[in-house]
């Protein structure tokens, strides 16, 4: 998997998972909280360390950080 298709694979899926969790706190009636809140929580933590690894990337490819092993 190139490292495009896994980025967009990536949000696609934190996005599915926030979405998600939204709908389930708009659309149920019992459990709403237990449902809607883990999987909006999840989401959002899979976008923040998506974007957060993107941020790293592009530091160290500008050569502000050093990579693995320096």
């Amino acid at each position: 998997m190139s490292s495009t298709t896994g980025l967009i694979f990536s949000y696609a899926l934190g996005v599915i998972f926030a979405v998600g969790g939204v709908a389930f706190l708009i659309f149920l009636d019992d459990r709403r909280l237990l449902f809607g809140i883990p999987y909006l929580v999840i989401g959002l933590l899979i976008i923040g360390g998506v974007r957060a690894s993107q941020r790293r990337r592009g530091r160290r490819d500008q050569g502000d950080e050093p990579g693995p092993g320096h």
